[in-house]
């Protein structure tokens, strides 16, 4: 692009340079994440297979143990005759430890199928990565490396598997046939050895058999609860991981909603400098068209001096007409004095002179076609001026055809001088007798002569004046045409120049309405956006407002709960003066019972009223737990369970059941004994009426549950939604 003339200076967009660096630079990233996500998982690869590695060698080193085991069992079965209690320990754990190793085995083939899975997927990252060529080879190395390493680890199972197989073939300790069972055994039950004595010495082959299948079931009894046990454990693990889980994602919500407000900041910070860049824009166009606005003002100017020396030429060509009219008027003049030798020579003279003239002409008119051939090649919109120089040109040519015809009549008129020579001398003779008459005649000759001379003076000065103007007009001709050229190059350069204005001016006006489009779509969404953001905050308030008016309601059912348990407690102090409180100790000492002597019921109505308050007390205590209330009996709040006695007024329990293992109830017992044997003596009755309290508390507390849920909802799916707003944004707008 050519610079722009005198004030213009050439500017340079700062958008079309960053939007093509912010691309590589999001392309250099991302490829970088690829390839580092590409190598972790070759490293995590590689670490799986060397774990599953170490898994193998010491499985087999079980297995020679087991092999080992297996030649002392059948050793010992061949050398005793009868079943020992040891001998069916060791069986029974040879048996379980041949089938930890098949388990095992097979999570390790399972093991190696998803470390398959994880190789080719690999292969595929690797295959659609653009990386280098460098770390290319080195990613297909450690792949390689990690096939040849699975193809050997699958080889050491399949070894594996096949010696197990053979292990549990050749098994054949016990023989049941051979046998003799005359001492006792110990049998698993409850986790414990159980000891049998069989009575008889010798027993029949079918309570052998029977024997040996409840000690099989109780096997798979045990092997079932362990793999309970095993999968209780793995399902603890997993609501730990996933508390975890919702920790890390509550942490993270808050991460991006940080980062969207940051975004958000950015995209306002982006707006404004758009803004300014759009006034700079707006400022160069200005300065743009001021600048065609005086480049038009110079084509003006130029054009009205072309005009101007279009005009000189012609007023010059009339000039040039109107000498050659009086040259030829000298010329006829010239020719009416055709008896003077001297004018002959004269006549000569000018013939020789005007026949260079003629060739300067010539030369001058040849000139002038070359430099029209010229202006017509270069020039198209100065025909008009072309016509005007094919006429002069035809004009010259008529003239050098007029000039040749005289040179004719000249020559002519020579020719018949000379014969007029010839008749003269025959003549002579006769004109001798005439000398004395034309001596008189003579003195008039000369005196006409000199006045001749004296004419042909004065033509010879006018001559030399016109040849002067002639070639004075001739080098301003020249100047002239010189000008035309270069005004001629001016205005192809000013039109290119104009043309390439055009082209620029077209292309920013397209810029600026892109720009100003822009500008209206950022509008447009930061608007919504910032409607959505108003409803969003709205809504949130609202919420916000009802969870605050839900806890104040909850505060003072709270409140007055705990003042009717403060009453309840006044009115339980006041009747224990009436109630009296018998403990019933058992021989073993497991369980106290205590009973009043106003509620003589029987003792299994008084088992089904405990069984009943301890599971309601533990139900409140796990509805309350989270509302934390004060208590006049500790830190923590109890539920407060009432019921009529038979008195007439409400006997209030504040506390749990008590159990002897807990050493908290045990030290409530010893600071409040007389509430606590109270609280037992009536909570058959409490029972009946505490449900529809703890039912109600229940489902407030649920109510809460759910409105923080949807509280937690509605937050992340704004989120999630604003998140794809900004980047749909930075996407189609990037700075």
């Amino acid at each position: 692009m050519e610079e722009l003339p005198d004030n213009s200076t050439p500017t340079i967009d700062p958008e079309t340079d960053m939007v093509p660096i912010e691309q590589q630079k999001e392309f250099n990233e991302e490829q970088q994440e690829v390839e580092s996500s590409t190598m972790e998982l070759l490293s995590s690869i590689e670490l799986d297979l060397a774990s599953s590695c170490e898994k193998l060698t010491n499985l087999h080193v079980l297995l020679m143990q087991l092999l080992a085991w297996d030649d002392n069992l059948e050793e010992t079965a061949k050398e005793d005759s009868y079943i020992s209690a040891t001998s069916i320990e060791k069986t029974l754990v040879f048996d379980l430890l041949c089938g930890i190793l098949d388990s095992e085995v097979g999570e390790v083939q399972n093991f190696l199928d998803n470390i398959q899975v994880e190789i080719n997927n690999a292969r595929h990252k690797v295959l659609s990565c653009r990386c280098t060529v460098e770390l290319a080879s080195i990613m297909e190395q450690k792949l390689q490396s990690s096939e040849e390493s699975l193809k050997k680890t699958q080889e050491d199972v399949l070894e594996l598997k096949m010696q197990s197989a053979k292990l549990r073939n050749t098994f054949s300790a016990f023989r049941l046939e051979n046998w003799q069972a005359d001492q006792s055994m110990d049998l698993l039950a409850n986790g414990r050895l159980l000891n049998i004595n069989i009575g008889s010495k010798r027993l029949t082959p079918e309570k052998q058999k029977h024997i040996l299948r409840m000690l099989e079931k109780s096997l798979e009894r045990e092997l079932e609860l362990e793999k309970k046990m095993s999968e209780q454990g793995q399902r603890e693990e997993q609501l730990k991981l996933k508390l975890h889980h919702t920790e890390q994602v509550a942490f993270r919500m808050e991460e991006a909603a940080e980062v969207v407000w940051g975004r958000f900041l950015e995209a306002e910070n982006a707006s404004e400098v758009l803004m300014g860049i759009s006034k700079e824009l707006v400022g160069r166009l200005q300065v743009v068209q001021f600048n065609l606005n005086g480049s038009f003002q110079r084509e003006h100017e130029l054009k009205s001096k072309l005009q101007h020396c279009f005009q000189l030429l012609d007023a010059k060509d009339a000039a040039i007409k109107k000498l050659e009219n009086s040259l030829a008027e000298h010329i006829t003049k010239s020719s009416e004095v055709p008896d003077l030798k001297e004018r002959i020579k004269s006549l000569e003279e000018q013939l020789r002179k005007s026949e260079l003239l003629l060739e300067n002409a010539e030369s001058f008119n040849q000139e002038n076609q070359e430099q029209l051939v010229e202006m017509e090649n270069i020039v198209e919109a100065l025909k008009e001026s072309n016509y005007d120089a094919e006429s002069r040109a035809e004009n010259a040519e008529a003239k050098v055809t007029q000039l040749t015809d005289t040179n004719m009549e000249l020559n002519e008129e020579i020719t018949f001088l000379k014969g007029s020579r010839d008749s003269d001398a025959k003549k002579v003779t006769l004109l001798e007798k005439q000398l004395r008459e034309l001596e008189i005649q003579l003195q008039h000759a000369k005196v006409s002569s000199e006045a001749s001379q004296e004419q042909q003076n004065m033509l010879y000065s006018a001559i030399w004046d016109m040849e002067t103007l002639i070639e004075d007009l001739k080098s301003k001709v020249a100047k002239a045409e010189s000008k035309t050229e270069t005004s001629e190059e001016q205005c192809i350069e000013l039109s290119e120049m104009n043309l390439e204005l055009n082209a620029e001016l077209s292309f920013l006006k397209v810029r600026v309405e892109d720009l100003e489009a822009s500008l209206e779509e950022a509008k447009n969404s930061k608007a919504a956006s910032a409607k959505e953001i108003n409803l969003r905050n709205k809504l949130i308030m609202d919420t916000v407002r009802q969870l605050a008016s839900e806890r104040e309601r909850i505060q003072n059912q709270l409140c007055s709960l705990t003042k009717e348990n403060e009453e309840l407690v006044k009115k339980l102090r006041s009747s224990k003066r009436d109630a009296s409180v018998i403990v019933c100790n058992n021989l073993n000492g497991s369980t106290t019972k205590l009973c009043t002597l106003e509620n003589d019921s029987s003792k299994d109505a008084c088992g089904t009223a405990s069984q009943e308050e301890t599971t309601m007390c533990k139900s409140l205590e796990a509805a309350y737990a989270s509302a934390h209330c004060s208590n006049p009996y500790g830190s923590t709040s109890r539920l407060v369970i009432s019921s009529e006695n038979s008195f007439g007024f409400k006997q209030v329990s504040s506390l749990p059941p008590l159990y002897p293992g807990r050493k908290v109830d045990k030290e409530v017992q010893n600071r409040y004994p007389d509430e606590t044997n109270a609280r037992n003596s009536y909570s058959t009755s409490e029972g009946n009426e505490g449900t529809p309290k703890l039912e109600a508390e229940k489902a407030g507390h649920i109510s809460l549950k759910a409105i923080f849920a949807v509280l937690l909802a509605a937050v992340f799916v704004y989120l999630l939604h604003k998140k794809h707003v900004f980047q749909a944004y930075f996407n189609d707008y990037p700075l």
